[in-house]
């Protein structure tokens, strides 16, 4: 967890590490975190929701309540839990008529593990006591609240497991849109040019283009009839759109750095940009939009066709390291016209 420092003694290069002073720290507010949350859910009562079983008892209960009849080598391997331990557990719970072994007919070496009606009966009980519990902390939230908690929660998840968490599906934060303000510029530059690396491969070619044209921005910004907007995620960049004058052209407006970040595709940022930017150039007079862009992938492609945006024309071209299609998107504007209304 330390830095690394190379340091030059003669011909030798000596490598010193750099204690990382804040790492007891961070390790003790995770404790403090862990103690409290184990105090609000009960952990620390002499009788575990309710019951008389241990927690690590609940946990086995738990795992075969939501699956289907497996063996002891699975449960121990998905739980992470010491073979003679749960080995145990499991013969204190077969003497008690919680569970059921019998033998495997893919495997006669394997005894499958199963739930007793008695069994089962205990497992509900608990797992009631345990929601009723959670309720009671999650309820009292606004729905907001509820969502931010989480989400929270899934990015502890995913933190630490490297991406190898929880199976739920990912909760969709609610987002905000706001105009664009003082440092935003940079943070989109950057989300911008390193997300199209990612995705694309695009090179250092880009970088100097998005930092040109949004060096550009700042310095003529029209607020009369230019803007820029940002979709966050409590507090996070997940999006950005940005209109400018197009100079050549009377009347014509750029749409330029439109991008939403991969985890939030599907929200409808997307859509909810545009339709920020489309009311703007209306009430601003435009009447023309025009955006360019490069080989506009199959979920943009949807997005500024459902805009009202036309493709007027492509042009083949090496450009930021790859061969791709220069893409010229249009869009006359009109009053009457309606906002975009499906998400991408």
């Amino acid at each position: 967890m330390g830095l690394l420092k190379k340091t030059s003694l003669g011909n030798k290069d000596m490598s010193v590490s750099k204690p990382d002073i804040g790492l007891e720290q961070r390790v003790e507010i995770i404790r403090e975190f862990n103690r409290m949350y184990m105090q609000r859910i009960g952990m620390l009562s002499e009788h575990i929701f309710g019951s008389a079983f241990t927690p690590a008892e609940i946990r086995i209960l738990n795992e075969l309540s939501i699956k289907r009849p497996t063996t002891a080598s699975v449960l121990s391997r998905d739980l992470g839990m010491d073979g003679g331990y749960l080995s145990r557990i499991l013969n204190g719970f077969e003497r008690k008529g919680l569970i059921s072994k019998q033998k495997s007919k893919e495997d006669a070496r394997q005894r499958l593990i199963l739930l007793t009606k008695k069994g089962r009966k205990e497992s509900d009980g608990v797992l009631e006591e345990a929601r009723r519990i959670m309720m009671g902390i999650v309820a009292p939230l606004p729905v907001e609240e509820q969502i931010r908690l989480v989400a929270a929660m899934s990015t502890i998840d995913r933190i630490i497991n490297g991406g190898v968490g929880m199976n739920n599906p990912r909760v969709q934060a609610p987002f905000t849109l706001r105009p664009h303000r003082l440092g935003d510029i940079g943070l989109v530059i950057h989300s911008h040019v390193v997300q199209c690396a990612a995705d694309y491969g695009w090179n250092e070619e880009f970088e100097a283009l998005v930092a040109e044209e949004a060096g550009k921005f700042i310095r003529n910004f029209d607020p009369a009839c230019e803007r820029g907007w940002v979709a966050e995620i409590d507090g996070r960049l997940m999006g950005s759109i940005f209109l400018k004058k197009k100079v050549e052209e009377k009347g014509a407006g750029c749409i330029c750095l439109l991008y939403v970040m991969p985890v939030a595709r599907g929200m409808g940022i997307g859509v909810s940009l545009l339709n920020e930017l489309l009311r703007f150039a209306r009430h601003a007079g435009y009447k023309k939009l025009v955006m360019e862009t490069e080989s506009a992938p199959d979920f943009l492609r949807a997005l500024l066709k459902n805009a009202g945006l036309k493709l007027a024309s492509e042009t083949p071209h090496h450009r930021f390291g790859k061969d791709q299609l220069g893409q010229i998107w249009e869009m006359a504007l009109s009053p009457e016209k309606p906002a975009a209304e499906t998400p991408e």
